[in-house]
Formats: structure tokens, sequence, C-alpha cells
């Protein structure tokens, strides 16, 4: 499709269980955090205080500010004031900013920059624009005389990302300037991309406990392969092609660079849930490896990044994989606990030693702060964030719905007040409905995408002309549209299968993906600060096989509850044929390797149940299969 702008926070508003599920997040870790943590509390160096300086408060903020916007929470509005106050009134005179302690470390004003430029969307604040400019200009700067390292050096992209919205608004020839000069400081991801240097689990290249044993910490951080290979650096490199198309103008080539990069990734590290396995490093495709929590939302937002440069559907079709699966399985329900690592094969989450490749035992449970604090910090941003990857503009006539949840657009095209919402329980189910309330009085355009798994849709809309794009995936409406009009979507959900390590299968149905309803038992290992950590222990069979055929799937849709991901009240059940395979048990605190598929399993066939990922804590995703006509 090509460039698409990027709407400001306050032109999209979450509606229907969207909305519930950002309250959620507030009533849970995200609005008890300043109160409870001492990583972005009172004494944080970001407010002045003698606490944590660097990573944790910007990270936490890039959630909270748009959070409390949406949800109108005042008291909260006001705490990420008061950090913004303090960051805003540090820049000294040659552009930098921040804690004293960490002043000359560059990573941690990149973070804090993208939380101040949604505080401007929100505000309009005069200062913020200046403010980017002068410590772009400090970077490009520093960059001439002393070389950029470790997480700064990696982390460059999201800088880069912070120009091109700078760029984007202020059309100065002199932001193109600095992102070129920054970009040569950056690692190259877009080179890394091109051709990944690293196909295979990061222990083939690093063997961590002799490098631990006999290398310094900060001479282990400063080789090439820790940072390349760190599942973080690697899932925010991602959105490299995008921003250096800014100043590059080479849009097919970037475009490449970025999609084959990413398939690359996901054929060699990827597994159902759409996450990119990484325990702390990149792990391989192996469904018992774990996807650290921080590289599923930044993963999340570097896609936002590629639709705005290139357009394609693919990153809106990843990004509802992400968000519908993998986001809402590794936090518990109520917001109170995540995870550092899930599993896409996870029969239980517990403090048992994993081959994780450097990550902690505890780094699996469900805690306030299990391995490290950094997803304590930046998981904040995932749901909030994805509010503003619904829509796109393509012109000053065009809107693109891109992601889909429930709804409301208030924008202005065509140069007159323009407000769509779209009432739908998607991805639990299949409809779009799309109320026009107030319209231009000339006609518009609403583009909507179709997504990959789609293979047939009904569209109607009285009076409208309606084209379907193939090649771009897209249906285009163009309308004179007035007050009450509709455009109603239906894209039907039938159960696929896809194929993973071992020629695994996972179940999808629409965007979702379906893991093995498990019975769980959860014990709580400790309390802190009012928050507990748990153990997760199944207490039904797992170990299953099950038939690779559409025909034997009962779907059953119940009703969407209060929690949107509820396991007890999960909006739809798949009803699978599966048969016992006793020979694949238990590893440890994992499965036994997966058995390649197909398998034969002489054993009685039984029904199993199957519920959403995103509603399970434990759960097989990647199943072995049988041939169902194999008796």
């Amino acid at each position: 499709m090509g460039k698409l702008e990027k709407l400001k926070l306050t032109e999209i508003h979450p509606e229907g269980w969207l909305k519930r599920q950002l309250q959620i997040q507030m009533n849970g870790l995200t609005g008890k955090l300043y109160d409870i943590w001492d990583s972005v509390g009172s004494y944080s160096g970001w407010l002045g205080g003698t606490g944590e300086s660097w990573e944790r408060a910007p990270y936490y903020l890039d959630g909270l500010v748009p959070l409390s916007y949406y949800l109108e929470d005042k008291e909260h509005w006001e705490l990420c004031c008061r950090f913004i106050e303090w960051t805003l009134n540090s820049q000294q005179e040659d552009g930098n900013f921040g804690p004293k302690v960490t002043l000359h470390e560059p990573w941690s004003k990149f973070a804090m920059l993208k939380v101040l430029i949604q505080y401007e969307e929100i505000t309009g604040d005069a200062r913020v624009i200046p403010f980017a400019v002068n410590y772009l200009q400090y970077i490009a700067d520093v960059s001439k005389k002393i070389k950029i390292r470790e997480w700064s050096e990696a982390r460059i992209p999201d800088l880069l990302y912070v120009a091109k919205w700078v760029y984007d608004r202020t059309k100065e020839k002199k932001i193109l300037d600095l992102m070129r000069q920054i970009d040569q400081a950056s690692f190259d991801w877009c080179d890394y991309l091109e051709q990944l240097p690293f196909p295979r689990p990061a222990a083939y290249y690093m063997n961590w406990k002799l490098y631990e044993d006999q290398v310094s910490r900060t001479a282990l951080e400063d080789m090439a392969p820790y940072h390349a290979t760190h599942i973080v650096n690697v899932a925010m490199g991602l959105k490299h092609p995008a921003v250096r198309n800014v100043y590059a103008g080479e849009t097919e080539y970037y475009a490449s660079v970025a999609e084959k990069g990413i398939g690359d990734l996901i054929r060699h590290h990827g597994v159902a849930s759409g996450c990119l396995n990484g325990d702390e490093h990149l792990a391989g495709n192996n469904p018992s490896q774990g996807s650290e929590l921080c590289s599923v939302v930044e993963y999340m937002f570097s896609l936002q990044a590629l639709l705005e440069s290139f357009g394609s559907t693919a990153y809106a079709d990843q990004m509802e994989r992400l968000a519908y699966n993998a986001l809402p399985a590794t936090i518990t329900e109520d917001f109170m606990a995540h995870q550092y690592l899930q599993q896409a094969n996870q029969i239980m989450a517990d403090d048992t030693e994993r081959p994780w490749f450097n990550n902690s035992k505890e780094s699996n449970m469900f805690g306030l702060e299990p391995n490290f604090g950094c997803c304590t910090a930046n998981m904040h941003q995932g749901w909030p964030k994805f509010v503003n990857s619904l829509w796109y503009k393509e012109d000053s006539n065009t809107v693109v719905s891109m992601c889909f949840a429930p709804n409301t657009l208030k924008t202005r095209i065509a140069g007159e007040e323009t407000v769509i919402e779209l009432c739908t329980e998607y991805p639990f189910r299949d409809t779009l409905s799309y109320q026009i309330q107030k319209a231009p009085k000339k006609a518009i355009t609403v583009k909507i995408r179709v997504p990959n798994w789609c293979e047939d849709f009904t569209i109607a809309c009285a009076g409208a002309e309606i084209v379907t794009d193939k090649a771009a995936r897209m249906i285009v409406v163009t309308k004179a549209f007035q007050e009450g009009d509709q455009i109603e979507v239906r894209y039907p959900m039938e159960v696929t299968y896809s194929t993973w390590y071992h020629k695994s299968v996972a179940v999808e149905r629409g965007p979702l993906v379906y893991g093995l309803n498990m019975k769980e038992k959860w014990v709580v290992k400790k309390e802190v600060a009012g928050v507990k950590d748990y153990c997760v222990y199944p207490e039904s069979d797992w170990n299953y096989a099950i038939a690779r055929d559409r025909g034997s799937v009962d779907v059953r849709e119940a009703e969407i509850s209060e929690t949107p991901f509820s396991k007890e009240f999960a909006p739809v059940h798949l009803q699978v044929s599966a048969k016992k395979l006793a020979e694949w048990g238990l590893d440890g605190g994992n499965t036994m390797d997966l058995p390649p598929s197909p398998v034969k399993a002489n054993v009685e066939e039984v029904k199993i149940d199957l519920i959403p990922f995103g509603c399970t804590k434990l759960r097989i995703s990647q199943f072995p299969y049988y041939e169902a006509k194999e008796d």
C-alpha cells in the first residue's frame, strides 16, 4: 500500500471489550506500580530522586501515559505529568537530559522521548518538539566523537522513530540530516535482517556459562553476539528498515528487507502465538523454549512503525496474532502478575530448572518481578499502544481500518470532522459493523484490511462503490456518507492448521490460536508488597496428539465476559479429536521434545477442549498430529 499516516492518540478511542481490558489493566499492576515498586516510585531518578535512574520509569510511562488518557484517569495522568515536567526541566544547554547518574547513558533517553511524543499528541505541549530536536542534535554531535555502545547502539532505531515523528510534523530537512548522522552510530539491523546471521539458537554461537565465568559482564555485553541475539534488541531492531527509509527514500528495497528478515526470524525462532523465542537470547523454534514479555510488546511497536512506512497488511496480521494470543496469555486475568518468559507449550509455570539460555529458573513463574524487573516496567505499553494501530490515514480523503477491535474514530477527513464507530466483538466473533456518526459532505474512502487467514468475506454498504484490492488485501469503500450509514463486513472464521517445529500443528480460527484447556493448580510461592508470586501446576493430562481434520472440530461460542480473555468463561471452545501419547512425557518442567509428526497412536480416540491461547496459562498449542484415517 505504501506509506500511511499514524493518527494522534486523541483520534482513536477504545470501546467495548477493549476498553474493559484497559480498565482491568489500570485496576491491576499498572495503576498500583508507583505505590508498591520502588523502581518507578517516588524516589525514581526521573523525579530527581536517588532511586532507579535508567529505563524503568520511561518504560512504565510509555504505557501509563496513553492508558491514563484513554480512561480519563486524572490521578494517574497527574502522576505522569510529574515525571514529564521533571524531564522537560532537566535538559541541559547541550541538549542532554535526565538523571545525573545516567546522564551519559543514551538508551534511557530514547525510551523517555517515546513517552514525550505521546504526551505531545495528547496535550500539544509546544516544548516537546524543540526538546526532542535538541537531544537529536546532541546525540548526532556525540556520535561524531565517541562510539555509542551496548544497549544504546542496539536501540538507536527507537531514537530514529522519534526523529521520524518530529520530521512528520515539521518537514524540516535538518531532521533528515540528523537521522542520517545518528544512524551511522546504530547497530545495522537492516543488514542483519537482509541476511539473518543467527538462524540457530544463541547457545550454538555462545557458551554462556563459559563466558560468564571468564569474561567481565561489561566486556561480555560489548561482544557483538550478545546484543545481536538479545531478543528485546531484535524486537526493537525490526523497525530499522522503516525509520532508515525516511531519509534514504528506497521504499521498495527496505520494505523487502523487513519482510525477508521477519520471515526468516519466524521460520527459525517463531512459535504459534506469534512470539519470537528468546530466553534471553534467540532460542530457536522449539515450543518449550521461552519468549520474553518485553519482546512481545516491543515487537508490536516495531510492527506499528513498519505499518506506517510500508502499509503491508501482513504486519497487521502479525500484530493481531501477538496482541490476541501472546500478550494476554503471559499476564494474569486481573493484571496483577506476569511471566518474564512464556512458552507455546507450557505444562507448568514454576521455578523448576529449564534449559533457558541465560534466564533464571523463576522466569516462568507469574509474579511481580520474576527473573528481572524490565518486564514489570515495560509490559504496560502493549494494550494502550495497540489502540493507536487500529486506524491510519492514506491521504486526506482516505482512512484505513487496519487492526480490528471495538473503537471510535474521531478525525478530519476531506477537511471535515468525521466520526466512525466500529462495533465488534472481534477477535472472538467474525463481524465488523462500522457506524457512521458524522461524515463530510463529499465522498470519502474507507479501506478495510482483509486478514491473511480469510479466504472469503461479505460486505454491505448501501449506495457505496465497493472494490476489492486483492494485491493489497483491502476492501475499498467509497461514498458520500451520511449519519446513520453502516458498513457491514463479515470474515468467516474457519478452523485451520498451521505447521511448526517437528511438523507440529497449531489449531487456529480467525486471528486466534487455540490451546489445550488444562486444569490448573495455583500455588502461592511468596508475596511482596501485596502482590503474590505463583507457581502453576497441571491437574489434567496434556500429552495428546490431535487429528488434523477440520471435520472433526466442533466450534462452540459462548458469551464474552467482563474479562475478555477469561479461562473460566472462555468466549470460544473447540472440541477436537485426539489420542493420548503415553511416550510423550515430562522432561523437568517441560514436555519431552515434540515427537515428529505424523505420529502413530493405537489408542482410543477422545475429544479434548481447546480455548483461545490468550485465555490459557498452561497449555499445549503446538500438537503432534496423527492421520485421521490411520485406523
